[in-house]
């Protein structure tokens, strides 16, 4: 990868990148200095005009792909690794990166520069490294985008999973009345208010859990609720067992769609926690059937006949 950069105070400034991987690895250092900022537009194929007061800084693997090498920036923007020294990143940075689906920063990244996410519809995982503590940028790239998001920590607590649902608005017209007012989908703007001083607040998010119940689909809520009982940080005794009367309740429903998802482990976590009925279970037992199913129907009826003994019905695929 080719980079074009600034040294500034402090350290330096990406500009532009140029390589042939939609998946960007950022340097931590370059020249010996750590690398702090990203630039205003930096993966944004809608720059006005290209630089010229730039130094330019060549990785050990360009070499190998020279003839392939093109800016990165744009729809050819899959994904960025921002490394442990980065402070900051400009406006519009990824602007009209549509097909950007991933971030991966630490903590140490606080500030984003105003309309960093414009166009950004396909982001839809952020990976967090807190290194000495829980504070992040993360509070500031939700509230720019309104799609789902699926948030890990990692940090001294262990490893933490979130999902952000989506939310939207829309303006319905009272024509009698002659009256428009904003009707709010999805849970998803509730959950982004989950932080306190940049530091995510747990209790709230699960706290939250009954509006996601009224306003956000099966597999949403099935995403969300195994991510805080495989991932528990600071998961109350209560709230697990919220989450688990959830399951308990929506068992055929949620394995409908861990059948069609073949997620053989949230199977699997289903049966260890004891949250089959016997209806349940035989209803997800038919759907893995229909569905053709294989694997997941073979797993499915070991556990039926260890739960719930008796004649076993033969299907065949």
């Amino acid at each position: 990868m080719k980079i074009h950069y600034r040294e500034t105070e402090g350290g330096v400034e990406i500009v532009r990148c140029f390589g042939s991987d939609p998946e960007v690895e950022l340097p931590g250092q370059i020249g010996g200095q750590p690398v702090i900022r990203a630039a205003a537009y930096a993966f944004s194929a809608r720059k006005d005009r290209e630089e010229e007061d730039v130094l330019v800084f060549v990785t050990e693997d360009a070499e190998l792909f020279r003839g392939e090498e093109h800016l990165l920036a744009g729809e050819d923007v899959e994904s960025v690794d921002f490394p442990d020294s980065m402070e900051e990143i400009g406006r519009y940075i990824f602007y009209g990166c549509r097909n950007l689906r991933e971030l991966k920063f630490s903590g140490h990244l606080m500030e984003i520069g105003s309309g960093a996410f414009t166009g950004c519809r396909s982001l839809s995982r952020l990976s967090v490294r807190l290194d000495g503590g829980r504070r992040s940028c993360v509070p500031e790239i939700l509230g720019d985008l309104w799609q789902r998001i699926d948030v890990t920590f990692q940090g001294e607590d262990g490893e933490a999973r979130l999902v952000f649902p989506e939310h939207y608005e829309e303006a319905v017209e009272n024509t009698p009345a002659r009256i428009l007012f904003t009707q709010h989908h999805g849970s998803g703007n509730n959950y982004r208010q989950c932080f306190y001083n940049k530091e995510m607040d747990w209790r709230k998010y699960d706290s939250l859990f009954y509006l996601a119940k009224a306003q956000d689909k099966v597999n949403v809520l099935s995403d969300l609720v195994f991510a805080r009982l495989l991932y528990p940080v600071d998961l109350t005794r209560e709230a697990r067992c919220g989450y688990e009367t959830w399951i308990r309740e929506h068992a055929a429903q949620i394995a409908a769609y861990l059948t069609d998802t073949e997620d053989l482990d949230k199977l699997k976590e289903i049966s260890a926690r004891g949250l089959w009925s016997r209806e349940s279970l035989g209803e997800a037992v038919e759907y893995a059937a229909r569905a053709g199913k294989g694997e997941v129907l073979s797993l499915l009826m070991d556990e039926r006949q260890r739960a719930f003994p008796g004649k076993e019905k033969k299907y065949e695929l």
